[in-house]
């Protein structure tokens, strides 16, 4: 960098107001900005410092004849603030300071005193007058209290207004990020202690003011001032290619992902909404980031897997915008891939010669083998086929049983029908005949496939080029999958370091699988961390997603018990609306008619999804959705959502794990469908049919919080109990 260079970095408000701007001076602020970075001596920016500005630092500089934008400058570092017509901006400049707050550990712009008594705003317009009528939000909390959390001095007449959430909400605008999650928390119920941890990154926070170069870049200034790592970085940043999440995070989501190294396998926790996967995106960029600067650590690689291909698809185009460059060419040092389809590829290398039976007409020959098995054996009084069958998916192939003896050894907890060692002896006998069959067929289930991976793993000592391992949704993984993930990296002489970096919550598990982490070699105490704010949906819909989880017993992913408490979201929102009909033609109108509705936030329909049970449900909703005229995009498995296709998102509830939309609508839920009829009946045991209810209710929940601003919930007949009227 030359001595006329600068390192420019952006807030938050200077986006927002960007995106206002016509096009033609949107082009040539990037003109400008690419100027600045590279020779600011260059004619035409003509930067000038603002006559009578509360601020010596405040700078304006020259876009075109009309506009202009406005930074702070300190030394090599510029910080944008603001882009406005040329009065506008300077009006806007002139009554702004920029100050950095040792308690927030961040960078704040305030509006000065002489302008307004009301609080500090990033955007032109001050915030309405407001008179108080009745008690105050925040009159337990003393001003000495208030500032001692960070809050300015200038805001707290302001703050003393706010009546309801609804009113801080609404001056959401007019404050900086970290003061409302302050503020916000306070409202939600977390207790003066709570509020350091939960909102700020750091344990132990500066005592001095920061060097500005340094302030910039404390996790809690980057919650909303974007500082590119270099031109490429800014590019795409201009050109609109960077979302939000992939440039501002939270304090603990930024102190968690950039962590600089984990002394062994790491877990993040959280529920619905609160960035976990945002989490895991960032930091396998932090992992190829290392790999890429060591020149000795050519070929290394990050693998990052889940459990559903789809969901590896919807990763690996978001990581493609985050950070294409660990993701280019024909050997990435990112690798995206689903776990089912990694074990594939690499047994394939490998000469195994048995088919991985998945779905299709392989799996109806294994319906048949079970017939088979079952026709010729001798089972105890008492146990169904059904039940036998569930008991070699649950216990034999998840726990990975391979001997009699271990069947008469392991734990089968949570199972509701007890077997003594009579039982288990008939029973293995029949095992050893299903499992005898499938290998002469040629045929083998996932469960097999990952024991088969591990074996040739810890035999050969394969030397994988993986240097670490990047898992989202955890707790959709069984024990074989976990116990192959720990394999892929093993615990070396060496140690652990950044072997594994997992995040997951059991809240959302929807499929049947449950694994310790601790009983699959995976040690996380010590690096576990709970992320507990919810950014996607509002507290309204928070909540009554929650509340159907009502009565769900929840692990940790490890060997203990998992709560929602202390989760809430950063805004409140409306109530969800719920609301049934006699029959579904009725309720199919009637979501046709909501969905012509224009939202208040006027958004367009590529952020509206309608989700359903089944694929049915879809085909029929897909075939009135376009009778009506309306265009449709139905996501299907192994579809990613392509933004820029036009169209309400249809989707089944299991498909649209791990997206969001603005507006969502549940529909179709038929008391037959919520449980579905089918699977009750084929419960082996009142255990059995208490995890299909709980599944269902934890498929309701993750349907529930795909929501961001709105969410409608219709049945037809009865409703549903699981899904609350």
């Amino acid at each position: 960098m030359t001595e006329t260079q600068y390192r420019v970095s952006f807030d938050v408000a200077c986006m927002k107001a960007l995106r206002k701007l016509p096009s033609k001076v949107m082009e040539r602020f990037h003109d400008m900005v690419l100027k600045l970075m590279v020779d600011p001596s260059r004619s035409g920016l003509n930067i000038e410092s603002i006559q009578g500005a509360q601020d010596p630092a405040m700078r304006s500089f020259r876009i075109d004849q009309g506009y202009r934008a406005i930074g702070y400058l300190q030394g090599g570092d510029l910080l944008l603030l603001h882009v406005d017509e040329h009065d506008k901006a300077y009006r806007w400049a002139t009554n702004r300071t920029v100050q950095f707050n040792t308690k927030l550990n961040r960078i704040q712009i305030l509006e000065s005193a002489t302008a307004s008594e009301a609080a500090p705003a990033g955007n032109a317009a001050a915030p309405p007058e407001r008179t108080r009528k009745g008690p105050g939000l925040f009159d337990p909390y003393t001003d000495l209290e208030l500032t001692g959390l960070g809050i300015a001095e200038k805001q707290i007449d302001r703050i003393r207004t706010y009546e309801t959430e609804a009113d801080l909400e609404a001056d959401r605008t007019f404050l900086d990020a970290t003061s409302y999650d302050v503020l916000f928390s306070l409202a939600a119920g977390f207790s003066l202690q709570e509020i350091p941890d939960l909102i700020l990154a750091n344990d132990r926070l500066p005592t001095a003011k920061l060097e500005f170069a340094e302030a910039l870049r404390t996790d809690e200034s980057r919650q909303d001032i974007f500082v590119p790592d270099d031109e490429e970085d800014l590019r795409r940043f201009l050109n609109g290619d960077l979302e939000g999440w992939q440039v501002f995070l939270h304090p603990e989501q930024r102190r968690i992902a950039y962590h600089r190294a984990y002394k062994g396998p790491a877990l993040v926790r959280g529920g619905a909404g609160t960035g976990k996967t945002v989490v895991a995106m960032h930091r396998a960029k932090h992992l190829a980031d290392a790999i890429a600067k060591d020149a000795g650590r050519k070929g290394d690689k990050v693998l990052f897997t889940t459990f559903t291909s789809t969901l590896a698809q919807d990763v690996k185009a978001n990581l493609a915008t985050l950070c294409p460059e660990h993701l280019a060419g024909p050997d990435p040092v990112i690798e995206v891939i689903n776990l089912d389809r990694w074990v594939g590829d690499f047994l394939k290398r490998r000469g195994f010669e048995r088919n991985i039976v998945y779905f299709g007409e392989d799996r109806d020959r294994l319906d048949d083998i079970w017939t088979e098995v079952l026709a010729d054996a001798i089972l105890p009084e008492g146990l169904s086929d059904e039940f036998i069958k569930d008991e070699w998916a649950q216990i034999i192939q998840a726990k990975g049983i391979g001997t009699e003896r271990d069947y008469f050894m392991v734990q089968r907890t949570g199972r509701g029908t007890p077997l003594d060692r009579r039982k288990r002896r008939a029973l293995w006998t029949v095992f050893e005949a299903y499992r005898a069959k499938m290998v002469s067929e040629g045929l083998a289930e996932p469960d097999d496939a990952y024991r088969e991976a591990i074996a040739i793993l810890e035999k050969d000592r394969t030397r994988l080029p993986y240097s670490s391992v990047v898992v989202d949704e955890t707790q959709d993984m069984g024990e074989p999958a976990l116990r192959l993930i720990r394999a892929i990296v093993p615990k070396s002489g060496e140690g652990d370091r950044d072997s594994l970096f997992l995040v997951g919550d059991a809240h959302q598990r929807i499929y049947s699988r449950k694994a310790s982490l601790l009983g699959c070699g995976i040690e996380v105490r010590g690096s576990a961390s709970r992320l507990r704010l919810n950014y996607r949906t509002t507290e309204l819909i928070r909540r009554y997603a929650v509340a159907v989880l009502e009565g769900v017993a929840v692990d940790d992913l490890d060997d203990d018990f998992d709560t929602l408490s202390g989760y809430r979201s950063l805004r409140r929102g409306a109530d969800p609306i719920r609301i049934g009909y006699a029959t579904p033609s009725k309720e199919i109108a009637a979501l046709i008619d909501w969905l012509k509705e224009v939202p208040p936030d006027g958004n367009t329909p590529v952020s509206t999804a309608v989700l359903v049970r089944t694929n049915r449900q879809l085909s029929e909703i897909e075939a009135a959705l376009g009778a009506a005229g309306l265009e449709v995009f139905v996501l299907r498995n192994n579809r990613p959502d392509d933004r820029i296709t036009p169209g309400v998102r249809l989707a089944t509830m299991h498909r649209a794990k791990g997206l969001e939309f603005d507006r969502v609508a549940l529909a179709l839920l038929s008391s037959e469908m919520v449980p579905p009829r089918q699977a009750l009946s084929h419960a082996v045991d009142e255990a059995g049919r208490r995890e299909v209810i709980e599944r269902e209710k934890s498929l309701i929940h993750v349907a529930g919080t795909r929501a961001r601003s709105e969410l409608r919930v219709s049945w037809h007949g009865i409703r549903p109990d699981l899904i609350l009227g």
